[in-house]
């Protein structure tokens, strides 16, 4: 029996919301290329010589993955940073995991899990404020000039 007045979509169904499924979904993929940069890394000596080349590959990899909500909802903002704090919010999650069984983690990288998670809102937070700018001018541009009309003239009739 329901009672009056409740939320007829039950208190989980911001879970069902497919932005925040996109959100989870680009998570798992940014902890995939932190587990895996993270295993070449330091499981992976060959690689030491060219780790110049390893980590622009790593941070090319973060960055396409990054571009999956920006592609996905590019004429909402709103749906952006959603998407991406969810995304950004996972991979803290795993981060902080990754701290306690990567010793010197944090120290190595200088970056907390907070600070990570801050790096990922402001990210995602100046994109998607550009995306606002750039639909407003786009909507601006858009908008055509009202044309005008010549005034009416009433005629007076005599009978």
């Amino acid at each position: 029996m329901r009672a009056e007045g409740s939320n007829a979509r039950g208190p989980l169904s911001v879970l069902q919301n497919p932005v925040i499924h996109t959100g989870v979904f680009v998570g798992v993929l940014l902890i995939g290329v932190m587990v895996g940069s993270l295993y070449v890394a330091n499981r992976m000596p060959k690689f030491d010589a060219v780790a110049s080349l390893r980590n622009l590959l790593c941070y090319g990899a973060f960055g396409l993955v990054m571009s999956i909500p920006i592609a996905r909802y590019l004429g909402s903002p709103r749906k952006i940073f959603v998407s991406g704090i969810t995304a950004w919010l996972v991979l803290a999650g795993a981060y902080a995991a990754a701290t306690m069984f990567f010793e010197n983690l944090i120290n190595r990288l200088n970056v907390t899990p907070f600070h990570l998670l801050m790096l990922g809102a402001v990210i995602y937070g100046v994109i998607a404020a550009m995306s606002w700018v750039a639909s407003s001018l786009v909507s601006l541009l858009r908008r055509t000039a009202p044309v005008p009309r010549p005034p009416t003239v009433e005629v007076a009739r005599h009978k």
